[in-house]
């Protein structure tokens, strides 16, 4: 099958990533072994501190939230309604991910993921070196020693920067693109020039670059990977089953249990329902969570539980 490079280009304080989520585990489910896949972290929040010495992030909560309902509006993932405090950049959270892929691509991808889940599920974004490092110990394979350390160092920096620069120069198609639907891909401003929009996804192969930015149906990610290499959908691997799917990732949205494993699907018994009023996810007992996350109802509401 032929191989397809990707570029993510995306944020862990993103909604609109974040919403995107399901599209790509299914992505990757299916055709991930013909996938050579690059993350770029794009540096959504500017340090709000810096440019505000008095921004309060617990005041500035629930606008964000607010925003964030709207966003779940089209995408049905969970909303932080009870949102503890607004993430104040999201540069620490960036370079945590750049320093674990120095670990690997597997580490780096799940602490992003937990990384989303701290804010979006767990309403406590994890947006400090100390919030980060205290959920990176409960990530399997992560070294927290070693992270602790390379997120304050220059090679981090400098992959860091790279990535921020690389997102300020988007192709010629998100320039001159004009959707005007919730979630549009078109290049956004940023200071003098431009950046390419959370998440846009680059896919380059023989048949040249093709690009899926912002909120898209998921008709376009096989598309646009079919277009880059004409042979590399081919059958890909069948959906996954509930206890599969549990198995590979240990936090599924409700909307990811039943886009990726269809609908009606049930989550298998021993999984925790985190609900906290604004969409359920469903955690494994050993899925990693965010110590200060707060009075969240868990229950072991389940198919197969009691």
């Amino acid at each position: 099958m032929g191989a397809v490079e990707v570029v993510e280009y995306t944020d862990p304080w993103c909604s609109w990533a974040w919403g995107t989520e399901p599209k790509l585990r299914r992505l990757r489910w299916r055709w991930g072994d013909r996938l050579q896949w690059r993350t770029v972290m794009g540096d959504l929040v500017a340090d709000r501190k810096a440019g505000d010495p008095s921004f309060d992030p617990v005041a500035a909560a629930p606008r964000t939230a607010g925003h964030w309902q709207h966003v779940h509006e089209h995408t049905a993932m969970p909303w932080p309604v009870g949102l503890r405090w607004a993430p104040a950049s999201s540069a620490v959270a960036a370079r945590a991910v750049k320093a674990c892929q120095l670990q690997g691509d597997v580490v780096a991808r799940a602490l992003l993921r937990v990384l989303r889940e701290s804010c979006f599920v767990y309403s406590a974004p994890a947006d400090s070196k100390p919030r980060i490092l205290d959920l990176a110990e409960t990530v399997p394979g992560t070294d927290v020693r070693r992270l602790a350390a390379d997120i304050d160092s220059d090679e981090v920096a400098t992959t860091f920067w790279a990535d921020r620069d690389e997102t300020r120069r988007p192709n010629a198609y998100v320039v001159s693109l004009r959707e005007t639907h919730e979630g549009k891909g078109n290049a956004k401003p940023d200071g003098d020039g431009w950046r390419y929009v959370f998440p846009t996804l680059l896919f380059r192969g023989p048949g040249g670059e093709h690009t899926v930015p912002g909120w898209q149906p998921w008709e376009r990610y096989p598309a646009a990977m079919e277009a880059a290499a004409a042979e590399s959908l081919g059958p890909g691997r069948p959906d996954p089953e509930p206890e599969e799917a549990f198995a590979t990732w240990p936090l599924l949205t409700e909307r990811e249990l039943s886009f990726l494993c269809g609908e009606g699907a049930r989550p298998p018994a021993g999984v925790v329902s985190v609900d906290w009023g604004a969409g359920t996810a469903f955690a494994r007992p050993d899925a990693p969570r965010p110590s200060p996350a707060g009075e969240g109802r868990l229950t072991a509401r389940t198919a197969g539980g009691p």
